[in-house]
């Protein structure tokens, strides 16, 4: 029975649960740990004892230890690192570390150097097994970890009262806005000034006035004590922003860099012992372009492919093909499809394989890549939450990933050398053809005809350039990545780790700060809700007190849902979008950001319109009223007393003679007049000439004459 590390057993008849640590390269026995409060050693078990009995297995569906980088505050943070550097290579020795009498020395050799009780270390240890062997078990439960690690703003200052230096301050952001610039401007540079001249540069720049001395001179004069801050806090400030890296570069030089910060020394394959002991990660642009999927006249240009190798079997593991990146989102779709199950990949290209044709759905315990997506914040979360230990290449040093370098070479030679719409280098000669246009390939056609090569090469592709080690030698094993990762399988297991596909996704998906609002659930001017919000009344409260922020991963290709992971809580909701956000559904990111950003031109264009509108409008109103005022002018002018006697009576004369000019039968507003015979027009001018509109004209008349 093939049983990854991680995976969950449950006895059926009692209800324990346990995980399983370690197995045997013959599958002949294991160690687990069962799920208790308090067992803290683990027991041997026998695979055939679990086929015999009721035992049900299922992966690891622990979310406990989901805990993102960020969230762990400072001290905690340190004190986990400071655990992990004590017992991991401890923890590393197995199955020595699961078995009693060598577990017992191992423990022994910690006590000696570190002078921890062995009873001290257990808990440690059990923690550890029972979460997923992962770096953030040594961390406390979150629901007990307090506030984020976020600086404090106290109303006095905190800290040791200072022993020799007379300053010290409470620090305010423009200190440390000043702090910044002194570091930048002085210390991270070739000039190499000491801590101390960049902490006098500071006081001389920021905290000093310039004043007149007796002699009629100019000179700088400090600050009082009370308002300068002291060396030790200009010193914490930059131990808590530092980079080790970007000091390294600027003060000493990219070339000395190179020659003492290598992360990674020797061969590519040195150091692994099997399978999942370290994946290579990289992406290339494919030799060739391709057609859109909706309209075959469309050339969408060249995709980007990223390829997954275990270095110990160079099996590839996973794979992308598609148009993002090299990014983030590229290398997310890689790594996930390495812990996928490859059969039901496969059949979405309509490829029929068996399990044991591509047998890999695990998570290594390392990755390695070349300081891009790796170095991004978003890959903090593999090594925090799925304990992968993330490793990047130095700069100019392709030589460290050489075995995933190797494969582009191969799939770029083997794969699209005959395919239509290849690159081809003698389109600039005189008369050459243009090979865009031989495109004929939709993207996933191409990556159709890509998983056949992966299967290919994993299954049958012979590694001239393996060196075998004494025991594959001595087993004949055959130099296919197939047969090698068969072997290391057998011989060297204990490395892969399973995990719920869900983990996987939340831990690889971009995330960012969202805000609860009255309004919904707001980020990247969108707005979501959830049952959970409605349930709770957050937006009721966000509305009568004042709205607060949540942890949110995305899928920036598909913004119609989010996850997000509300403030001392380890569960995540999944936030749909708002009924009249509709518009947004299946759109990405860059498509809303680009209508946002076209929404706000749009804006400020027919604002311009709408000020000039307004202006001309403002002087049509001015000439009206002009008109008006020099109409009246030439009208006798009446009293007072005349003006407001016969209100009543000029609004009904008003409205009779609005009603006649307004009628539709008027000779001026009616078109009836040429449909009427002749004979008739006569008689009905006669009736327009009313009594009423005679008294109306007789009226005006008389004041016209007066």
């Amino acid at each position: 029975m093939d049983l990854a590390v991680n995976t969950i057993i449950t006895k059926l008849e009692t209800g324990e649960r346990f995980r399983i640590l370690w197995k045997s390269h013959d599958n002949s026995y294991g160690y687990w740990i069962k799920f208790d409060d308090r067992t803290r050693i683990p027991e041997k078990f026998t695979p055939v004892t679990i086929v015999n009995e009721d035992y049900d297995i299922s992966d690891d569906n622990e979310m406990d230890d989901f805990v993102e980088e960020d969230d762990i505050p400072d001290k905690k943070r340190e004190r986990r690192d400071r655990i992990w550097n004590i017992l991991s290579e401890a923890l590393s020795k197995e199955p020595e570390i699961y078995e009693k009498k060598s577990r017992r020395k191992i423990l022994l050799e910690i006590q000696n150097k570190t002078g921890m009780n062995d009873s001290n270390i257990y808990p440690y240890l059990a923690k550890y097994w029972k979460k997923g062997k992962t770096k953030n078990a040594f961390i406390p439960e979150f629901s007990k970890m307090g506030a984020r690690g976020v600086s404090r703003n106290p109303s006095k200052k905190v800290g040791r009262p200072p022993q020799k230096s007379p300053f010290g301050k409470i620090l305010t952001d423009k200190d440390k806005e000043n702090f910044a610039k002194s570091i930048n401007k002085y210390y991270l540079n070739k000039n190499k000034y000491t801590f101390k001249a960049v902490y006098e540069f500071l006081l001389r720049d920021y905290y000093s006035v310039q004043i007149q001395t007796e002699d009629g001179g100019e000179k700088l004069q400090l600050l009082p004590p009370d308002e300068i801050p002291s060396t030790k806090q200009f010193y914490y400030w930059y131990s808590k922003q530092k980079d080790l890296i970007a000091e390294s570069k600027k003060r000493e030089g990219e070339s000395k860099f190179e020659l003492t910060g290598r992360s990674v020394l020797g061969k590519s394959d040195y150091g692994v012992i099997g399978p999942g002991s370290r994946y290579q990660i990289d992406a290339t642009v494919g030799d060739i372009y391709l057609v859109s999927q909706f309209n075959n006249s469309n050339i969408i240009g060249r995709p980007v492919m990223y390829f997954v190798i275990d270095v110990f079997s160079r099996m590839v593991t996973g794979m992308y093909i598609g148009l993002e990146g090299p990014s983030w989102i590229g290398m997310m779709m890689a790594i996930a499809n390495a812990a996928s199950d490859k059969v039901k990949y496969c059949a979405e290209y309509g490829i029929h394989i068996e399990s044991n044709e591509w047998p890999c759905n695990h998570v290594p315990a390392a990755i390695l890549g070349d300081r891009g997506e790796l170095i991004s914040k978003n890959a903090d979360s593999l090594a925090s939450m799925l304990g992968i230990r993330i490793e990047n290449a130095p700069p100019y040093r392709a030589d460290l990933k050489g075995i995933i370098e190797q494969h582009f070479r191969t799939i770029n030679t083997n794969a699209t050398m005959f395919l239509p719409g290849r690159v081809n280098s003698n389109v600039k000669e005189r008369g050459g053809k243009d090979y865009r246009l031989d495109a004929k390939l939709n993207i996933k056609e191409f990556t159709q005809i890509i998983v056949k090569c992966v299967l290919f090469y994993n299954n049958y592709h012979y590694l001239d350039y393996l060196e075998k080690n004494e025991h594959m030698i001595s087993d004949d094993v055959n130099a296919v990545p197939i047969s090698i990762w068969e072997w290391g399988i057998q011989n060297r297991a204990g490395i892969l780790r399973s995990f719920p596909e869900a983990k996987i996704k939340l831990a690889l998906m971009p995330r960012d700060r969202g805000s609860v609002t009255s309004k919904g659930i707001y980020f990247k001017g969108i707005y979501y809700t959830c049952d959970r919000a409605i349930d709770e009344q957050w937006f009721e409260k966000a509305r009568s007190n004042k709205s607060w922020k949540v942890d949110v991963h995305y899928d920036p290709r598909d913004m119609s849902s989010i996850y997000i992971k509300p403030n001392n809580c380890n569960d995540f909701e999944l936030c749909r979008l708002l009924d009249w956000g509709s518009k947004y559904a299946g759109k990405c990111l860059d498509e809303i950001i680009y209508e946002h950003e076209k929404e706000k031109y749009d804006k400020k264009s027919l604002r311009t319109k709408e000020v000039e509108a307004k202006i001309n409008l403002q002087r049509d109103i001015e000439a009206v009223i002009l008109e008006a005022e020099t109409g009246r002018s030439s009208v006798p002018k009446m009293s007072k007393s005349e003006q407001l006697s016969d209100i009543r009576s000029n609004r009904r004369n008003e409205k009779e003679a609005l009603r006649k000019r307004e009628s539709f039968t008027n000779d001026e507003n009616s078109e009836l007049d040429n449909q009427l015979p002749n004979a008739n027009v006569a008689s009905v001018n006669e009736i327009n000439i009313s009594p009423v509109s005679q008294m109306i004209k007789r009226k005006l008349e008389e004041r016209l004459n007066q």
